[in-house]
């Protein structure tokens, strides 16, 4: 039934994308596909900064709890779990298992806790750290799109969505404790273990906040390289840059994704996603296509190389960790 619905929604993706392409036009999609030549080497130069900046947060994270692994090691695990959740549905709820999962030495490890942990805390430092960008963005995006009411709901209703998921992450209790102890004995065990979690990594945070600032600012540059992938698209096809555009655009881009979530690898969502946020930003469709395509060969590519290394992992060691990863006692 599974293999049924992923059929389904990659045809409903693939429709999506060739509704957008014939909208665009198939000349100016091979126009396009030149600029995407161009451009593509130095969003995976920009792309490898950004993974060894997130791998180095991660590593910060999992040290404090005494696992070492190399950053090598972390970079290859990140991108076949990255490579799992892009082709399944709703990517995170697969990736962030599957990350924890990797560097655990086998089931019921002593250190599969602590890995946990360290991975919520890294997980949720970036996400904090893309969500201010996220609300500087969708405020920059109501400025330009003052006379078009529908989009400044759009964006209003993101920003809120961004300061409600910030506020609940900032607060030194966590919402789900509460939401437990308020059902008490009629609360499901599902909800207990993710209230334990969330306490768990709300207290490892409130323990190392030298640490949660050093991946904060580690995280923060990430965000300003994903701005940097926009700014090199706009180079290649001598487009005007502005603060305020790039800001919206990345703001439109985070809204494409995360209603993209349901879709494997958002074939579709991504290109009609992002013409039509450059369109809306007084940008030609193109360029959004251009940009759209640009990281989808990116992301293609990352999923060949951490789905390659994970099944050289498991011909050569089965469920044992990779030689080069080594986990210190707690």
């Amino acid at each position: 039934m599974n293999i049924k619905r992923d059929i389904g929604f990659a045809v409903v993706g693939l429709a999506i994308l060739a509704f957008a392409v014939q909208r665009i036009g198939w000349e100016a999609v091979l126009g396009v596909i030149k600029v995407v030549r161009i451009g593509l080497p130095i969003i995976l130069a920009i792309s490898f900064v950004r993974l060894t900046l997130q791998t180095k947060s991660w590593s910060v994270a999992l040290q404090l709890d005494g696992i070492r692994a190399s950053v090598r090691e972390l970079m290859f695990i990140r991108l076949a779990s990255q490579g799992i959740g892009y082709l399944t549905i709703l990517g995170p709820a697969a990736s962030e298992p599957m990350k924890i999962s990797l560097l655990r030495n086998h089931p019921g490890s002593s250190h599969a806790a602590s890995a946990t942990t360290a991975t919520l805390v890294d997980t949720g430092v970036y996400w904090f750290s893309s969500g201010l960008i996220g609300i500087a963005g969708c405020l920059s995006a109501g400025v330009l799109l003052a006379g078009n009411r529908s989009s400044m709901v759009s964006m209003a209703m993101l920003a809120a969505l961004f300061i409600t998921a910030m506020f609940f992450m900032l607060r030194p209790r966590s919402p789900l404790t509460a939401l437990a102890d308020a059902l008490g004995r009629r609360c499901p065990a599902w909800l207990r273990e993710g209230a334990r979690m969330d306490a768990a990594v709300r207290e490892f945070a409130s323990r190392h906040p030298s640490a949660v600032r050093t991946m904060f600012l580690l995280d923060l540059t990430c965000q300003a390289l994903l701005a940097t992938e926009v700014i090199t698209i706009l180079i290649c096809l001598k487009h005007p840059l502005h603060a305020s555009t790039l800001l919206g655009l990345e703001a439109a881009n985070r809204m494409v994704r995360i209603l993209g979530g349901w879709m494997p690898a958002r074939i579709g969502t991504d290109e009609s996603g992002a013409a039509a946020a450059f369109v809306a930003f007084g940008l030609p469709a193109t360029s959004g296509l251009a940009l759209a395509l640009t990281r989808r060969t990116r992301d293609l590519l990352a999923c060949l190389i951490g789905l390659t290394w994970l099944a050289w992992r498991r011909l050569s060691g089965g469920n044992s960790p990779a030689p080069s990863a080594r986990s210190l006692p707690v």
